[in-house]
């Protein structure tokens, strides 16, 4: 079971959602939707769906202390169990754990797609980092290698 773009938005609201992450994630689908796009006319197959509810609701949770954790465990509860699987891969905390890597290429698509948000606008990943650098006060050189890498992979820069 999948959630449409307008029950995803929805259940953003009725979990009360604040509305930034709201505009966070549709910046997130927006970028999402045009990667999947991209690889389709190169004809990789790209489940579109989840991809769009998954990057919907990847930061339903976001309030929350470990928000990737507690919105993957609420939407296989809400019975989204691959929205869930793709939500669970999109955090950088623990990168270098195997089993929260992005592997399919619609976990590897929201993955990428939420690192070229910032709020609501589309930046380079160089400018996010610095931000989530600045914002965390931590060093992510190791996740930014990993997202090129991924970049790379989607894209081909």
């Amino acid at each position: 079971m999948i959630p449409s773009r307008d029950e995803c938005i929805e259940i953003l609201k009725k979990n009360n959602t604040p509305l930034n992450v709201i505009e966070h994630s549709k910046a997130v689908c927006k970028i999402a939707e045009e990667i999947a796009e991209k690889l389709s006319k190169k004809g990789i197959k790209v489940n579109k769906e989840i991809v769009i509810a998954s990057s919907l609701l990847h930061d339903i949770e976001r309030q929350k202390e470990n928000h990737v954790a507690e919105g993957a465990n609420l939407l296989k509860e809400m019975g989204f169990f691959e929205v869930s699987e793709v939500v669970k891969k999109h955090s950088l905390y623990k990168i270098e754990d195997k089993e929260i890597q992005p592997k399919t290429v619609e976990e590897k698509i929201v993955f990428y797609a939420d690192k070229r948000a910032k709020g609501n606008k589309v930046v380079s990943l160089q400018e996010r980092f610095d931000d989530l650098k600045k914002r965390y006060d931590t060093d992510l050189s190791k996740e930014f290698e990993f997202a090129k890498k991924i970049e790379s992979e989607l894209l081909g820069k």
